[in-house]
């Protein structure tokens, strides 16, 4: 593996290099397989995601779930040298764990030739590193050139913190390595800004400013889990993100990675309708989309293929008119959970009843997304006074679409009432057009 030997570090102040302009769609292994994953798991998903779905010409590769990333326990957690690191040698290179992964470099090599782009993980080693020498970061960029992977997560557990260090190596490799091309970082650890801009960020050291992002997306929860309690909780910390405009194109914040699907005991945990909503909360939101479920189990991916092949519901989520989607209505009746996320610190929650979130789209349509969180059914209505921007005073007309049922619901004056109760978890998904001219209407 060829050494950077000098490095003249910049100051970046944003990822501003062509990457993550539109929040990232891909798969990534943990939420399924937590350290269970192999080059074999990894390999098999990859001929899955380039595979059509049977009796479609429709592929997750199709539909733009690209980025194939694998996650902690790649590494050969040891002890090694003589400050005893976790998974990098006495020379700072990361050490593969070749039982399960025989050819790490076949990973982006099999990803590349089917058309996807392959994503690494670091700063951890089942949370036990604590390597800080210049060396493990020079080696762990070494690694992800070298082997040609295209993106990184950089986890919470280790000490590689520096995330403007991060940037800057792989900035310097466009220009002085063979093979160096801007590297998608994601940002999933809570460390200190060394060497950044001295104006912190009001929501935390390891949160952006706006104008310092030097990554791609950005944990702004702890870890999901698949229980509704915890997707409302990883879900509300994206409202004052959003409210100060830090998800954006090439900073996105990201609630973690997608439960849809995912099995515990070869059942999935969350049923249809709490998965489809899941989803639908994440599409709003302009979150990256990362899949986790096992692509090998047929049944559980023909379960859950209506959901994560709604090309409608997709588009909302890439499409960007200057915000990236914000809750706007929560009712006074809350409803409690339990677990709301891992440790006992997430024991318990209460959170609204019913949300309401809206996000606007290019051209002037509104996207909304109407979330009974109950444990009953309830009647979901909307007043279209009552959404941010929809409407212009010209009138109170405006064309509906349903996105979970691609159905067209006509032009609705006033304002939207169903005609059935909504159910315990599920939602309602529509995409606005106001009407402004009566030659518009149908």
């Amino acid at each position: 593996m060829a050494k950077l030997l000098f490095i003249q570090l910049g100051a970046v102040l944003a990822a501003n290099d062509g990457v993550g302009i539109k929040p990232l769609l891909g798969w990534r292994d943990w939420n399924e397989y937590g350290g269970s994953i192999t080059q074999d798991i990894m390999l098999s998903t990859m001929y899955a995601i380039a595979a059509p779905f049977p009796g479609t010409n429709i592929s997750l590769k199709s539909l733009g779930f690209l980025d194939v990333g694998v996650d902690d326990l790649w590494q050969n957690c040891s002890a090694y040298g003589p400050m005893n690191w976790t998974y990098h040698d006495e020379n700072g290179n990361p050490v593969v764990n070749t039982d399960r992964f025989p050819n790490i470099s076949s990973l982006p090599a099999t990803a590349h030739a089917l058309g996807l782009t392959a994503g690494f993980y670091g700063n951890n080693c089942a949370c036990a590193d604590h390597c800080t020498d210049l060396k493990c970061f020079l080696g762990d960029v070494n690694a992800v050139v070298s082997w040609g992977f295209d993106s990184l997560k950089l986890d919470g557990c280790g000490k590689q913190e520096n995330i403007q260090l991060w940037y800057d190596l792989f900035n310097w490799t466009l220009s002085n390595i063979p093979g160096g091309k801007p590297i998608l970082l994601e940002n999933c650890h809570n460390g200190p800004r060394t060497g950044t801009p001295a104006a912190q960020s009001p929501f935390g050291p390891f949160v952006p400013t706006q104008d310092w992002c030097p990554f791609h997306m950005y944990r702004s929860s702890s870890d999901i889990r698949p229980q509704w309690g915890s997707i409302l909780s990883n879900l509300q910390t994206i409202p004052p993100l959003a409210a100060a405009n830090l998800s954006r194109p090439g900073c996105w914040a990201y609630p973690d990675m997608l439960e849809v699907g995912t099995t515990e005991d070869g059942i999935a945990v969350l049923n249809f309708t709490e998965a489809r909503t899941h989803f639908g909360a994440w599409c709003i939101v302009s979150s990256p989309l990362i899949l986790g479920m096992n692509l090998s189990d047929t049944a559980t991916l023909a379960t859950f293929w209506p959901i994560v092949s709604n090309t409608e519901a997709i588009a909302i989520n890439q499409e960007y008119a200057g915000m990236s989607g914000t809750r706007f209505y929560e009712s006074a009746e809350v409803t409690h959970f339990s677990p709301c996320g891992w440790g006992p610190e997430f024991r318990n929650c209460t959170y609204a009843s019913q949300m309401y979130w809206y996000k606007a789209l290019p051209g002037g349509d509104i996207a909304v997304l109407l979330m009974n969180n109950a444990d009953m059914p309830a009647l979901l209505t909307l007043e279209w006074d009552t959404v941010p921007g929809l409407l212009s005073p010209q009138g109170s007309l405006v064309r509906v679409r349903d996105i979970w049922n691609h159905a067209n619901l006509g032009v609705i004056e006033g304002a939207f009432v169903p005609d059935a109760y909504t159910m315990s978890r599920d939602s309602i998904f529509l995409r606005l057009t106001p009407v402004t001219a009566a030659t518009e209407v149908d």
